[in-house]
């Protein structure tokens, strides 16, 4: 049984889960962090828009794959809901609709989306979101092309909980449909710990299917590909510059702290003659900044993030250095002591609303 289950006088008893009041609760959940979705292969998630016109209706929100430039539909219903067993009509009628549109069609479709969250293209909102190096634009581009010609589109349906006729159904659906349509079924259930919702997800792979799981198509090579920890940046610290050694050193101790105050989880992507150090938000796939050792030490902030996960510092940020914190972006002012302090608090106003009261 999946769940959370509480140490007690009594033994061990499960928490009751919480109703969520309103679809728009769990829809705000997953745009924020897509990657709380179990999916098979862990795709990375770039989200793009939210009640996004596609053909006849508006699906909750559709995101993209930055590893196979596979378009991603997802499709939020409630067990209060009468109609959840039309959700799988709705999401395959949106994969339709994007079957075979051009780059060009599928830009201009998404792009009022896009534009609300800061971003003027797909591939801009992919480097925003996926701003460790490890992203080729160009060969994104190429494998976006070839999704859409192919018609090779995720469907991602989420339930608060999932009857045995929608687990028989997403089964039938995953046996019958081939390598180029992905369906997967995931369940959320919200839980109220020391006053604070915890989410807990879970795939839901139907037992039921007469046929194996359809097979994905092996995920394109990264010219580089994101580490764990920071081992590998604290390493090239010593073949750095010497000019610029002092001052990489000090971005990673401040980096180290963040993550042992539980603010920031550290990964490292290598490339060609560069270390990138990922100051992801726990629990995401992004981060607000990353710290390059670049033939020089830079700090790049990731406006979009920052302006989601922390408005009130962004605003502080703003106010104090105009047209500083910029969209992927190396800071140009001098990184001293009070432009770190204030990225620490964009870090803890991110961490303070993802641990705000459920309710």
């Amino acid at each position: 049984m999946t769940g959370i289950w509480q140490d007690t006088p009594d033994g061990l008893v499960p928490l009751p889960t919480q109703p969520f009041l309103l679809e728009e609760n769990l829809h705000d959940s997953i745009e924020r962090a897509p990657a709380m979705l179990p999916l098979r292969g862990q795709p990375r998630l770039v989200m793009l828009g939210r009640e996004v016109l596609l053909g006849n209706g508006y699906a909750d929100l559709v995101a993209m794959d930055a590893d196979t430039g596979q378009p991603v539909v997802i499709e939020v219903k409630l067990a209060a809901n009468s109609d959840r067993r039309s959700v799988f009509t709705q999401v395959l009628g949106y994969a339709s609709h994007l079957f075979r549109l051009s780059p060009e069609a599928f830009e201009e479709l998404i792009r009022p989306y896009l534009a609300k969250r800061g971003n003027s293209s797909i591939a801009e909102a992919v480097e925003a979101e996926i701003a460790d190096g490890s992203v080729d634009l160009d060969a994104f581009r190429g494998r976006m092309t070839a999704a859409l010609e192919e018609g090779r589109i995720r469907c991602v349906v989420v339930l608060d909980a999932a009857s045995p006729d929608l687990i028989d159904l997403a089964g039938y659906l995953q046996a019958v449909t081939n390598e180029r349509l992905d369906i997967d079924l995931v369940t959320v259930s919200a839980y109220e710990v020391q006053g604070a919702q915890v989410l807990v997800p879970q795939l839901i792979e139907p037992e039921r299917s007469p046929l194996p799981p359809p097979v994905r198509p092996p995920s394109p090579s990264r010219e580089a590909r994101p580490v764990a920890g920071s081992a590998l940046f604290t390493a090239s610290i010593d073949s750095a510059d010497p000019a610029h050694r002092e001052h990489l050193r000090r971005l990673s101790t401040w980096a180290h702290e963040l993550e042992s105050e539980g603010l920031a989880t550290l990964y490292t992507t290598v490339g060609k003659g560069r270390w990138v150090l990922n100051l992801r938000l726990p629990g995401q796939a992004r981060g607000m900044i990353t710290v390059w050792n670049d033939r020089g030490a830079f700090v790049c902030p990731q406006r979009t993030v920052v302006k989601a996960e922390a408005p009130k510092t962004l605003a502080r940020l703003d106010e104090r250095f105009p047209n500083e914190i910029r969209q992927n972006n190396n800071l140009t002012n001098p990184v001293d002591q009070e432009i770190l302090d204030l990225l620490r608090d964009a870090y803890v106003e991110a961490a303070g609303r993802r641990h705000r009261p459920a309710g």
